[in-house]
């Protein structure tokens, strides 16, 4: 994967949470939305993406240096789910998780979701 595409609703979600929160880059709120939304065992709904109006942004600025971790995960989910594992199938589970996972952030308190996203970091960094 080289580029990634997101939705203009995931823009002005990524827009109102570097607000929030003060994180600069969307990378970094995109990670933590796809991981978000990874840990969530039910399957995100079947959507149809519109990028007109998106943002792209680049696969490894996306996973901070880590492409082989987060496609993995992508792999994994899939097989967990019954489901084909192809190019097409790891694009389209990215963004589906993704987008699900930006909603959860999008759709929190301002103060829940700073003290979940620190907690997050502290137990990534304990680890």
């Amino acid at each position: 994967m080289e580029r990634i595409k997101l939705t203009a609703a995931a823009k002005n979600q990524l827009v109102t949470l570097k607000r929030r929160t003060g994180i600069e880059h969307n990378n970094a709120i995109c990670r933590h939305a796809l991981c978000l939304s990874l840990a969530n065992p039910s399957v995100p709904p079947e959507e149809t993406f519109s990028f007109g109006g998106g943002v792209e942004i680049d696969w490894r600025t996306l996973t901070g240096g880590q492409d082989e971790l987060y496609y993995n995960l992508l792999v994994v989910r899939l097989l967990a789910e019954g489901r084909r594992v192809t190019e097409d199938s790891i694009r389209q589970t990215f963004v589906q998780h993704v987008h699900r996972g930006l909603s959860y952030l999008a759709s929190r308190r301002e103060d829940d979701l700073l003290v979940e996203m620190a907690k997050s970091i502290q137990a990534g960094a304990s680890q």
